[in-house]
């Protein structure tokens, strides 16, 4: 198990947020990667990139570029504001995973 998994113990391995921790707006913030993103939704990097620049996300405070990992980070609720911008099952689940993390916090 690794250290930031959503409360729900019947998470299976590969059902795991990938939830790093991040600087955004000068604070460490939870955060998740748009490749990890696409990876998780199943949908495309291009695809969530075009979601991110329509959604207007402010930068430095909604999301952050990091040049060590070529990506850019998205705190909490950006990633699930994306998420319901593509209006899919999948997305939905991730949104709703997302919001039990953000209420009952992680495991330690």
């Amino acid at each position: 198990m690794t250290k930031y998994s959503t409360a729900n113990d019947k998470c299976s391995d590969t059902e795991k947020l990938p939830i790093k921790r991040y600087v955004i707006a000068g604070r460490r913030r939870m955060v998740i990667y748009n490749k990890d993103l696409a990876n998780i939704s199943n949908l495309s990097e291009s695809t969530i990139n075009t979601l991110h620049k329509k959604s207007q996300l402010r930068k430095g405070q909604d999301w952050a570029f990091n040049p060590d990992k070529s990506d850019f980070v998205l705190s909490l609720s950006s990633a699930q504001a994306i998420m319901v911008m593509t209006d899919t099952d999948k997305s939905w689940d991730i949104h709703h995973r997302i919001s039990d993390f953000i209420q009952q916090g992680f495991k330690k």
